[in-house]
């Protein structure tokens, strides 16, 4: 299920779905047909666990919620977070992105996904985040490519995090 929150009427939606709806006829953003670009958070709930992640090595993570925020411009936009829900079903094993190897721990479940489509603001919604949640995940987590800190943040918990993640990205339209 989707919870559009726009503001406006010509503001873009940001969709809030739980994994299991992408890709589905249920699926708003009709993920199996087309391939829009945009900006995505997946929202992890994790107990307690140690998670290899890739060249970051080992990382012991306090139970919680955690959120990765990232973007999809390139071939296939958006269907990339089909393929992120398919690493933490298990369902698809290779491990190309750092969040692949946290969604793809069998300890933790993939229980939200917030996006917008046509808009790039990867790092101004992982920096709000950041501070918002106040708990950095993992230092250099999903950041390689631009100079914020991570783009992994921890909050208590799922119930918690969701409304902070969508009022990051609703205050970015």
């Amino acid at each position: 299920m989707t919870t559009p929150r726009t503001p406006t009427d010509d503001a873009p939606t940001v969709h809030s779905l739980d994994s299991a709806v992408l890709g589905t006829d249920d699926d708003p953003l009709a993920l199996d047909a087309r391939s829009p670009v945009g900006t995505y958070a997946l929202v992890f709930d994790a107990p307690a666990v140690t998670v290899e992640v890739g060249a970051l090595g080992d990382h012991r993570l306090s139970a919680g919620a955690y959120v990765y925020v990232g973007s999809a411009f390139g071939t296939g936009g958006l269907r990339r977070v089909r393929r992120h829900r398919r690493v933490a079903a298990g369902d698809h094993d290779a491990r190309h992105w750092h969040v692949d190897y946290l969604g793809g721990s069998p300890a933790v479940d993939l229980a939200r996904v917030v996006c917008v489509t046509d808009r790039d603001v990867e790092c101004a919604v992982a920096t709000d985040l950041a501070s918002s949640l106040g708990a950095a995940g993992v230092d250099g987590f999903g950041s390689s490519d631009c100079s914020c800190d991570a783009h992994l943040a921890r909050g208590d918990s799922v119930e918690t995090a969701v409304p902070l993640v969508e009022e990051a990205f609703q205050s970015k339209m």
